[in-house]
């Protein structure tokens, strides 16, 4: 039924959708989605008050438009639809690198040259604090995505420059040995009563992300039908001032759910897992590590302690993601269903599964070409006979 006089109404598929006209050249109606009528509501008044705020720099004339008002409308409009990490980390982005350079630059003055010139300032600062290139090129994405937005909105017509930046292919990522992961298993198994120890077993049996490991609960586990729901996501933000005022190191803590709609998933556990989490379940509520200060611990305290884990194994130092990479490629070399092995990584398709997280040895690569040879041998032509 729809809510008269706010055009809200209820879907056949259980959503609220609502509706607002657009501006400009566009009249035509947006609509927005929520699982409550309150959020549905929310969205709409949110982007009524960006339209009234819009009016008010457009009236204001075209030329007046910086770089830093444009951010400024760019932020308001997707606050809604972002994770408060993202908008954090947009926000960071805006501040650190893009409107000290350009932001009292006219939107429509920003052409490939200046693309450039930016660039080459960024490169610069590439080189003080070790930036990627492909963290290069997500800046100046950024920057597009900005003057693409303020271009749409007040139809301004103006060339949106390219990025200057190629996206590179990240280097080959080489994973822990099988020994060193045998190695720190053993560990992790004879030192479950340590709740740090047990969560990353579970880690290192279902691929989960530290951020979700940190927010993972006993209430999460079932032990009677052996699975593990991933309902959360935790994370360090930078708190982000809305007066434009920056503040220095003031971060905090949040909960919020996992990276996309396809990382809330049910993982079953292994009979290796259950063993150790039946002989250590705490049938209460409780964080599955938990910190010293506060009931849980958070991702870098948690990849801190995994550090003091493998030196006092004598490993060499990796980082706590490596494990999810390590048990993709278990699963694939063993066989396993890439589909079924997608969904437990909360993958949204297996072509990011075998892009990112599958990687072969060169054991594995000897028997395909074993394989190959086998086959060859099996359908070979009978030689060609010479005629004279």
């Amino acid at each position: 039924m729809p809510r008269r006089g706010e055009n809200i109404y209820k879907r056949k598929d259980g959503r609220w959708e609502g509706r607002v006209r657009g501006q400009g050249n566009h009249k035509k109606y947006r609509s927005v989605y929520g699982k409550t009528y309150r959020e549905v509501k929310t969205k709409l008044e949110s982007i009524k008050s960006e339209q009234m705020h819009a009016e008010e720099e457009g009236s204001r004339g075209k030329e007046c438009c910086t770089v830093t008002e444009a951010a400024g409308l760019w932020l308001r409009s997707q606050r809604n639809d972002w994770k408060p990490g993202t908008y954090a980390a947009y926000k960071q982005t805006l501040e650190k690198y893009i409107l000290p350079y350009l932001g009292e630059k006219k939107v429509d003055s920003i052409d490939n040259e200046t693309m450039e010139c930016f660039a080459a300032y960024i490169s610069s600062a590439r080189r003080k604090g070790n930036l990627s290139s492909n963290y290069l090129f997500q800046i100046c994405s950024e920057v597009r995505r900005i003057l693409l937005y303020i271009n749409r909105r007040y139809c301004y017509g103006m060339a949106v420059p390219a990025n200057p930046v190629a996206r590179r292919r990240t280097a080959k990522t080489e994973l822990p040995g099988k020994e060193c992961l045998a190695l720190l298993e053993n560990y992790l198994v004879r030192n479950c009563s340590d709740d740090t120890c047990l969560g990353i077993l579970i880690a290192f049996h279902t691929g989960i992300r530290i951020g979700e490991l940190s927010a993972l609960t006993w209430k999460d586990i079932n032990i009677e039908e052996a699975y593990i729901s991933i309902r959360r996501n935790m994370m360090r933000v930078r708190i982000c001032q809305e007066n434009g005022e920056r503040r220095k190191g003031i971060t905090q803590v949040i909960e919020q759910t996992p990276k996309t709609s396809d990382s809330t998933r049910v993982i079953p556990i292994s009979a290796r897992l259950l063993s150790s989490l039946k002989a250590h379940y705490k049938d209460d509520g409780r964080y599955v590590v938990s910190g010293t200060k506060n009931l849980w611990a958070e991702p870098r305290t948690i990849q801190y302690r995994f550090q003091r884990i493998l030196q006092k194994c004598g490993i060499e130092p990796f980082h706590f993601h490596m494990l999810r990479h390590a048990f993709a490629t278990r699963c694939v070399t063993m066989g396993l269903d890439i589909k079924s092995l997608s969904e437990i990584l909360g993958h949204s398709n297996i072509q990011i599964t075998l892009n990112l997280y599958v990687h072969s040895d060169m054991r594995q690569k000897k028997r395909l070409m074993e394989q190959y040879d086998m086959l060859l041998e099996k359908t070979a032509a009978p030689t060609a006979i010479a005629v004279k």
